[in-house]
């Protein structure tokens, strides 16, 4: 999730610190545009909070990488997310009490 990956590089960030005494450890350009993305496009500052929210989908056969679009994309509705994640539509039933209640929380969260 973007919002996770801003942490891990903001820790990374704050270790180079340490590191910039020695010349042979380099962040590359890429790190710096990384974790740029990371942070324009994260929808939420509490990712643990996000993650316990959207673990509650993994209990009802929902992959990490579909809870990772639905937590990068920020749907607000479930139709959003049927449209947006056409494999869990197959299980549009199973979920979708689980779902609202998820999106409900992630609302919650939202920068």
């Amino acid at each position: 999730m973007d919002c996770e990956a801003t942490n891990i590089l903001q820790g990374i960030q704050g270790q180079m610190v340490l590191l910039s005494a020695d010349p042979s450890i380099k962040l590359p350009e890429s790190f710096d545009r990384g974790q740029q993305y990371a942070e324009t496009h994260s929808k939420y500052t509490d990712p643990p909070s996000v993650r316990r929210v959207l673990e509650t989908l993994a209990k009802h056969g929902v992959s990490n990488s579909e809870i990772c679009v639905i937590a990068n994309v920020c749907p607000e509705s479930m139709d959003e997310v049927f449209a947006l994640v056409p494999s869990l539509k197959g299980k549009r039933s199973k979920l979708s009490e689980p779902l609202k209640e998820a999106l409900d929380e992630l609302a919650k969260l939202k920068k």
